[in-house]
């Protein structure tokens, strides 16, 4: 009796398979004809799979316990087949990385050479856009020879030779009309200072005049306050001779007040001196006697003690007596 197992067939038996990988197994692309047997491999192994697909869907119109036998057999035979068309389509994606890595590498240096050259179309553009309006003759016409003399060749250049010649052309003709604005404007400045000149003659004429007039009008100020300052000087004179005359009046009055007030002070320094000599005369005995009281406390005698409070009493009390005798002297001697 056969199994379920017996009757499925794929008609591809394994050997096919492993000799299926044993032909790709170690295939590296090196060039194009070894990429195409590399796809050539892929499409065998897809070959195989849909063959495998297609014979498992007509094993599979049978039991189910047949069905889940050809879906086993299915799997395994896929199984083995996966290995060997991984393995090639690492290798066509390796290859397939590669060669996007040098397109990618191609079109980075293919950008830097685009950008390197609109990067001096960029320049000859801004050599007619920096204010260029404000320069100097001298420097358009220096400008002008640069441009002029400039090539675009198409080695430098490449796709964007005509492109570069168009902007160095208006680059050229901007610089021009800029020429013929600056030469109407230096000869605009030539004819303005050449007016200024002129206007600066006529002011200096005026003012070479106008000083003359100044000196003659200042001749005229000056005389008339030298008549003015006569007249100042003799009414001073006047006034003057009265102050001094009344100044003589006056120091003869304050030199009388003066002797008759030292008179006064002396009488009264006098009479003072005399009072004091008698309060002094009258205070004396007092004095005296106060000072002896003074002299009598510094020569009283302390007791000799031994203990540690005595002695400390003794000695504020010798302190005590002294400063009373100092103060008492001092008091004595202001009577």
């Amino acid at each position: 009796m056969n199994t379920a197992k017996d009757l499925i067939k794929y008609d591809i038996e394994t050997a096919v398979i492993t000799a299926l990988e044993a032909k790709y197994k170690d295939i590296k692309i090196t060039d194009g004809k070894s990429y195409a047997f590399v796809m050539k491999g892929i499409g065998e192994y897809r070959e195989l799979r849909l063959k495998i697909d297609d014979k498992h869907k007509e094993l599979k119109k049978d039991v189910l316990e047949y069905g889940r036998a050809v879906d086993a057999e299915k799997n395994r035979l896929k199984a083995l087949l996966e290995p060997g068309e991984n393995h090639l389509k690492e290798i066509r994606q390796a290859e397939d990385d590669r060669k996007a890595k040098i397109k990618a590498e191609k079109e980075a240096k293919d950008k830097e050479r685009i950008d390197k050259i609109r990067s001096r179309i960029s320049a000859i553009q801004a050599m007619s856009t920096n204010n260029i309006a404000l320069m100097p003759l001298k420097s358009l016409r220096e400008l002008s020879d640069k441009l002029y003399s400039m090539e675009i060749s198409a080695v430098e250049y490449m796709e964007f030779k005509e492109e570069a010649q168009g902007v160095l052309d208006d680059a050229y003709d901007s610089v021009q009309l800029c020429i013929v604005t600056a030469t109407q404007r230096e000869k605009e400045e030539a004819q303005r200072k050449a007016e200024g000149e002129r206007l600066e003659k006529i002011r200096k004429e005026q003012e070479a005049a106008q000083k003359k007039i100044d000196a003659a009008n200042r001749e005229i100020e000056e005389r008339r306050k030298e008549l003015d300052e006569k007249a100042r000087k003799e009414k001073l004179r006047q006034e003057q001779e009265e102050f001094e005359r009344q100044a003589t009046i006056k120091a003869e009055i304050v030199a009388k007040e003066k002797i008759e007030q030292a008179e006064h002070e002396r009488l009264e320094k006098e009479e003072a001196e005399s009072r004091e000599r008698l309060r002094q005369e009258a205070l004396r005995p007092d004095k005296e006697k106060l000072i002896t009281v003074a002299s009598g406390l510094l020569d009283i005698e302390i007791p000799n003690v031994k203990s540690p409070e005595a002695q400390e009493i003794a000695t504020e009390t010798r302190g005590r007596l002294n400063e009373m005798a100092i103060w008492i002297k001092e008091q004595a001697e202001k009577l």
